[in-house]
């Protein structure tokens, strides 16, 4: 479609064409951010053949201006097409869809991307100059919305309003040829730093540098290829036709780069980048003292002719496995976006038409790059986890022990560990700890298979087996003890700082192992401690027994003992000898009622150590009662433990294995 011929003279009477329902959805709704307005601007500085663009931002005068020294606007221009909302450029048959000077395809496409200055400002001012011709003038939202909105009133037709732009009388002197654009009265203030301003322009435009000779400014500072701030980031790289993104990642982190097919199956060719990072927190920025100002690089950007068409490709698949968490990239399709094809971008400017056969097209090219990724990230994953742990001589050994088919196995499971965050060197030995402890466990359960397979003459198989089961039972039982001895540590802790408190009590009472290994509490040992609970209740309500729940049953060898936890502000005093001769009826009376099997043990009386002189050692030993303090109980079964560790020691490769990882001396 034609555009009219240029007048013979310049005009300063300037016209803007729209409906209220246009600016309201492609001017003031259209974007909400700050960088993608700018973006608008810099893509029409690109189709106006400028080399380079300054944005200035102003936070105390909370203003913004771009200036670029492309070759400007003169009256025809700037009311035929800018001012002309709509204005489809690649159908002008009087222009062609390549710049005059450098021969650029152009970006704009709609013609809607000026008013979308309108979404962070109230007040536009536009200054222009080509061949020496001016024009200044300046728009407002609010006079723009009164003048539509009486012409809809007076019974004008839907998207024929008309408005005024104010002629201002002034000029930069500064500006000799291109066009400087003056956002005032901005909707919010400004609180993008200046570098976080120029991170996501350079995310935006693929066009940048002296390859393309145009270069983008913010407050004079150059925006640069590497201000993108995720190619050092990149650990496992795949690229698409363009070999230069190896050259902008670091070579101390990269570790691998695969070059990739970068033709669709419908023949279009395509450019672009995909990695992983090594940590998705590598993908988290935050920027310091912004609050909620944060950018999730977990996306791969799609870009048409230079400029974002889409920020996130990755929404676009149904895909939850663990490496997506892992990827950045960049995919450039110029063929989304053809002259001679119809076009592809939403109303919005952020989205791709879903249904659009290129873009299904794109997609089933996508999947398959992804899969393949996925495929190989994994191994490279699994063999760094693997190598990681394998540099530690005791857990290499122990890798070695395995057979083939497990070691291929446990390369896996550290390759899944690999994928971990983790804080500092104590954590990492942890998994590492628990890593080996897993795999063994599995390997546990696959002899207990092998038992019914063995055979009467299979000597050899029937040892191999057992040793396997003893040393994973071994490792079991001293991780067991180590974890105990520490939580003793901890209480003990409590009571040199807090003394003996009821909370700390009822802890005790609920693992009796914390105070004698052992006791235990099977199902027996349950069931005649909750009937000795029931007896307790009918002993009668003047007896300071009445309602005592502080009992339990445990297992010892020779028999079922009673264990009762005494308060720890409860006053014995006289009523000892009532106490345990009731306990020892109680115990031998649950016992019997509860069919345990097991003959009646002994009635122990557990107290604080400052009430422990108290009571007549003599006299108890006579009542067939035994009596302890917690603090004597906690030490002894901490020694308990720790010698336990100690006659561990020689059991078994694991066990030792695991003793190392836990001491350091694995990674020393």
């Amino acid at each position: 479609m034609s555009q009219p011929e240029p007048k013979s003279e310049p005009s300063t009477d300037y016209e803007l064409s729209l409906s209220l329902n246009v600016l309201n959805h492609l001017g003031l709704n259209l974007y909400s951010n700050v960088p993608a307005v700018l973006s608008e601007a810099v893509a029409n500085a690109w189709d106006a053949d400028a080399e380079r663009v300054e944005v200035n931002i102003d936070t105390e005068g909370d203003r913004i201006e771009i200036v670029d020294d492309g070759h400007g606007m003169d009256a025809y221009d700037v009311n035929h097409r800018y001012l002309h909302v709509g204005y489809r450029r690649r159908e002008d048959e009087g222009r062609s869809n390549r710049t005059p000077k450098h021969g650029r395809p152009v970006m704009g496409r709609k013609g809607i991307g000026k008013l979308s200055l309108f979404s962070i400002a109230n007040t536009v001012e536009v200054y222009t100059s080509k061949d020496g011709e001016q024009h200044a003038f300046r728009m407002n939202v609010d006079e723009i919305k009164e003048a539509i909105s009486e012409e809809e009133e007076d019974g004008g037709r839907l998207g024929d309003g008309r408005y005024q732009p104010t002629a201002l009388d002034t000029f930069p002197d500064d500006l000799e040829e291109g066009t400087k654009i003056v956002l005032k009265d901005l909707k919010k203030r400004l609180r993008t730093a200046e570098s976080a301003l120029r991170k996501r322009l350079a995310r935006r435009f693929g066009i940048i540098g002296p390859d393309y000779n145009f270069e983008i400014l913010v407050n004079d500072e150059p925006v640069k290829v590497t201000d993108r701030d995720y190619f050092h980031k990149v650990q496992f790289l795949w690229t698409f036709d363009g070999d230069e993104y190896r050259d902008y990642c670091r070579d101390s982190k990269l570790e691998e780069h695969e070059k990739r097919p970068a033709t669709t199956e419908d023949g279009h060719e395509i450019r672009g980048w995909i990695g992983t990072v090594e940590q998705p927190s590598d993908l988290v920025e935050d920027y310091p003292g912004r609050q909620n100002e944060t950018d999730d690089l977990n996306k791969i950007s799609l870009l048409v002719r230079g400029k974002m068409a889409k920020p996130d490709l990755l929404e676009d698949f149904n895909d939850g496995r663990m490496y997506t968490k892992y990827l950045v990239g960049e995919i450039h399709a110029d063929f989304l976006d053809y002259d001679d094809e119809t076009d592809i971008a939403t109303s919005n400017r952020e989205d791709i038409v879903q249904e659009d056969p290129r873009y299904q097209d794109l997609r089933d090219f996508l999947r398959v790059q992804l899969n393949h990724i996925a495929s190989r990230w994994n191994e490279l994953r699994n063999s760094q986890g693997a190598e990681e742990a394998r540099s530690f001589g005791p857990i290499d050994m122990w890798f070695e022990s395995l057979s083939p088919e497990n070691r291929e196995r446990a390369q896996r499971l550290f390759g899944k560990i690999n994928q971990i965050t983790v804080e500092d060197d104590d954590e990492r030995r942890e998994l590492f700890k628990h890593g080996v402890l897993a795999f063994e466990n599995l390997k546990y359960k696959e002899n207990l298979d092998r038992l019914d397979d063995l055979t009467a003459d299979a000597d050899t198989d029937v040892s191999r087996t057992f040793d396997g089961l003893d040393d994973v039972e071994s490792t079991q039982l001293d991780q067991m003890a180590t974890q105990r001895a520490k939580a003793i540590d901890a209480i003990q802790v409590w009571l040199s700082e807090r003394g003996w408190t009821e909370e700390l009590s009822d802890i005790v009472r609920e693992r009796p192992w914390l105070l004698n290994p052992a006791w235990t509490q099977t199902a027996r040992a349950d069931s005649v401690g909750g009937v000795a609970r029931i007896e307790l209740d009918d002993v009668g309500e003047n007896s300071p027994l009445h309602g005592h729940d502080d009992v339990i049953a445990v297992k010892q060898s020779d028999g079922l003992d009673l264990v009762a936890f005494q308060p720890v502000d409860f006053d014995l005093g006289n009523e000892l000898l009532e106490r345990v001769q009731t306990y020892e009826d109680v115990l031998e009376h649950a016992v019997a009622e509860s069919n345990s099997g097991r003959p009646p043990g002994n009635v122990v009386v557990v107290v604080p150590e400052d009430t422990r002189g108290d009571f007549d050692g003599g006299f108890l030993e006579r009542m067939d009662a035994v009596v302890h303090s917690y603090e004597d109980l906690l030490a002894e079964a901490k020694q308990a433990y720790e010698r336990q560790r100690e006659r561990d020691t020689n059991a078994g490769r694991v066990t030792r294995l695991v003793q190392d990882i836990e001491s350091g001396d694995a990674f020393e």
